[in-house]
């Protein structure tokens, strides 16, 4: 393990203290689920609106059978919320796209400036493509204040419900 520093924000430290202080409480497990179930629901207008971004991308070139890469793109978009271990709250994340025609890194290179090369059928042997750059990062650092102050509304929730709890 490297010597890296974990830098809790205020919001993020009492988020991890309230889940160690769920430990202690009789029905901590349903009320974590809760939590989660939340944090999970503040996130899902952001996700909707990265969603939207990646099917907003231009097309080019010729029809192909089978599943667009956009809304394969687009359906692996998740929210992930976790209450125990170091990385507490909610993130958003686009998983690997598998079984879109062989391109597993599809999210990432569609987020990249630097864009793609990848084989075609007919006269040129190779061809360049370029994605949407900052379709993720610029979607949700646009929206970063709105969907910080959602989960913070969720954690303030979640810790007056434990405090009535505990009393």
């Amino acid at each position: 393990m490297t010597g890296v520093e974990l830098d809790l924000s205020q919001p993020e430290r009492k988020l991890l203290e309230m889940a160690r202080a769920l430990r202690s409480v009789e029905d901590g497990k349903e009320i974590k689920r809760d939590i989660v179930k939340q944090l999970r629901r503040a996130a899902g207008p952001v996700r909707q609106l990265v969603r939207a971004a990646i099917r907003s991308a231009p097309s080019s070139g010729r029809g192909h059978p089978g599943r667009g890469i956009r809304s394969a793109i687009s359906q692996k978009v998740q929210v992930v919320a976790k209450l125990n271990g170091k990385a507490v709250g909610a993130r958003i994340v686009a998983k690997e796209t598998t079984s879109t025609r062989g391109f597993t890194n599809a999210p990432r290179r569609f987020n990249s400036s630097a864009g793609w090369h990848h084989q075609t059928f007919g006269d040129a042997p190779e061809q360049f493509q370029l994605g949407k750059p900052g379709w993720f990062d610029d979607t949700i650092a646009a929206r970063k204040k709105v969907f910080r102050s959602a989960m913070e509304d969720v954690v303030d929730e979640a810790a007056r419900r434990v405090a009535r709890r505990v009393r």
